[in-house]
């Protein structure tokens, strides 16, 4: 059973990652992640952002201003805080179709829901996306799954 303290987290958590959607949305960025983590009394804040064509450094730099601004106006944290902004890079998580239409073409590994011909994860070519579909070439031929099997999958070199 969740403690209530658990559920505070997850609750704030949620709440302050639908607020830094919108603002680097806003600034023309894709928001990919948030991780949130707690040591002692601080909290370290890491954003990965993107866009068409990477994201440089010094966009980076003007994103984490913006959010930095942000967070100091809605004042989130009890006490200190990091904050770290950069490009997801070739770990990026591949969840949404959106992400896997940007890495069509690409060698990729996804770890499945649920077993599929007893296998846990496919990895193969990403050949194409349509809607909710996605096909991967591997060396036994190739996979169709809907988007909904797929847990998380990633661009493998």
């Amino acid at each position: 059973m969740p403690t209530l303290l658990a559920i505070d987290m997850k609750m704030f958590k949620e709440d302050l990652e639908k607020q830094l959607i919108e603002l680097v949305e806003r600034e023309g960025f894709e928001f990919v992640e948030m991780k949130l983590a707690r040591h002692g009394k601080n909290h370290s804040l890491r954003i990965f952002a993107d866009r068409e064509g990477g994201i440089t450094l010094d966009q980076c730099g003007e994103l984490s201003r913006a959010i930095g601004r942000e967070l100091d106006r809605i004042d989130p944290f009890e006490s200190a805080y990091t904050l770290e902004v950069s490009s997801p890079g070739l770990d990026r998580p591949l969840e949404k179709v959106s992400d896997f239409r940007r890495s069509k073409g690409e060698r990729v590994r996804v770890q499945l829901v649920e077993p599929l011909d007893g296998a846990t994860q496919i990895e193969g070519m990403l050949d194409s996306v349509e809607q909710e579909k996605l096909v991967i070439s591997t060396d036994k031929g190739a996979v169709e799954l809907r988007i909904d099997q797929v847990k998380r999958g990633k661009i493998v070199l």
